[in-house]
């Protein structure tokens, strides 16, 4: 009786020890604001691993506009087209006025209808508003980021120019889907009239689309907007940055375990954190690389039953937001290019730098945030922290019209762009 007393007692202190962990983590949870998976938090409590060496990444919904558009165009009844391509403040009235009906629109479109590229063009010289997001993205990510979700042919599409045009009195939804080089419209559950008053309460514009000056600028992309707006643009700074205390705080989000990494300085003053399979190496010039040497990527968890390109979008800007946009400055980060939009699990998605809704070249090329996501995990980063910063002054590009005239040797689409030199910035027009 004795023995199985004492086995009752010890039974006992086992449960009020589990019981007391338990409450002890569970507060932990309550006054940290880590956003950091369970699997990472149990390494952090107690300082050691896990039964698995895979950390995971927080589902997130903080993606909310990880682009927005950058050229934008109205066009009254008359026929006559208003756009902005570099006034800012412009450009935000615009998205501001239009960007719910578009979300609407996403939303509420029915099935697709592939077009002709001559009906594609005859709606954009009707009544109506142009969207030019600049570079690709899903329909189903733009939908997310206006609010709404995409469901049916549309889902499965990726466009950067939309327009939403008038078909006797219906709102209808049109698109270039550039993976497939096709033109789609779809009908919505919208009227025209929802959006014909505010598009009347734009000026009456002389901007045109390269395709509606017929044999002139046959050469150039026919969706290049001429906009005829001022060269004028305002001047910018830009400076080196480095993440803040050695870039510690980073190890969160590549779920490394802080309390755990060996650490080493270089002879030029770069900082190399390891933890095993993972590497993270903040270089002094700013550039951050993050890279797993064998299957111990960090998991993005999917907000559904299956990751989404969408999942993976949120988690990388989640990223990015924490990290380069926080010495940014002036600059703001945007979606500029996937690769594998069809295959989630194993894609690229990587963020440039705007300043005024510019977009900015830096020195060497690359992306102000870039990750490589192989098996539903990332395995490699690279970022690139700049710091820009409107100066007070103006500075005046090469005119419009004269780019358009010099790129119509070679084609294309001739886009303004600030130019990071690394020691400044300067205007230059770009190939895209």
């Amino acid at each position: 009786m004795k023995d199985k007393a004492r086995l009752i007692d010890t039974a006992k202190n086992c449960l009020i020890a589990l019981l007391i962990v338990s409450a002890l983590f569970l507060l932990f949870k309550a006054v940290t604001n880590e956003t950091v998976s369970i699997n990472i938090s149990l390494k952090n409590f107690f300082g050691g691993s896990t039964e698995t060496n895979t950390d995971s990444l927080p589902a997130s919904v903080n993606s909310v506009h990880a682009a927005n558009p950058v050229f934008l165009m109205t066009t009254s009844v008359d026929g006559s087209h208003y756009a902005v391509k570099y006034d800012s403040q412009s450009k935000d009235m615009l998205i501001s006025q239009f960007s719910a009906d578009l979300g609407e629109a996403l939303g509420t479109s029915g099935s697709l209808r592939e077009i002709s590229e001559e009906d594609f063009q005859s709606a954009l010289e009707g009544p109506g508003v142009f969207f030019d997001y600049l570079y690709s993205a899903p329909l189903s990510a733009l939908a997310s980021w206006l609010g709404t979700e995409v469901s049916g042919e549309a889902n499965s599409k990726s466009a950067r120019r939309l327009f939403l045009g008038d078909d006797e009195g219906n709102l209808i939804l049109y698109f270039f889907s550039e993976g497939e080089d096709k033109y789609f419209s779809s009908e919505t559950a919208l009227s025209f009239s929802s959006i014909s008053s505010k598009i009347a309460e734009f000026p009456i514009g002389n901007a045109n689309f390269a395709f509606e000056l017929e044999d002139e600028y046959k050469a150039l992309d026919p969706y290049f907007i001429f906009s005829r707006e001022t060269d004028t643009l305002r001047a910018v700074q830009v400076s080196g940055a480095v993440p803040d205390n050695n870039g510690i705080e980073l190890l969160r989000y590549f779920g490394m375990n802080k309390n755990a990494v060996s650490d080493y300085f270089e002879s030029n003053g770069s900082v190399v954190y390891v933890d095993g399979e993972k590497t993270l190496r903040i270089e002094s010039s700013g550039e951050v690389i993050f890279s797993v040497t064998g299957s111990d990527g960090v998991i993005l968890k999917a907000a559904a039953s299956a990751l989404t390109i969408e999942d993976c979008i949120s988690a990388c800007y989640e990223i990015a937001e924490n990290s380069v946009a926080l010495k940014a400055g002036d600059g703001v980060l945007s979606l500029v290019n996937i690769s594998g939009v069809s295959t989630p699990s194993s894609c690229t998605v990587s963020f440039g730098y705007f300043v005024d809704g510019i977009p900015v070249t830096l020195p060497y090329g690359g992306y102000a945030a870039s990750f490589h996501i192989s098996d539903g995990a990332i395995v490699r980063a690279e970022l690139n922290y700049r710091t820009y910063a409107f100066s007070g002054g103006t500075i005046r590009a090469l005119p419009e019209k004269l780019a358009a005239e010099i790129a119509k040797a070679q084609g294309g689409e001739p886009v303004l762009s600030y130019e990071d030199t690394g020691s400044g910035i300067a205007c230059t027009w770009i190939n895209n």
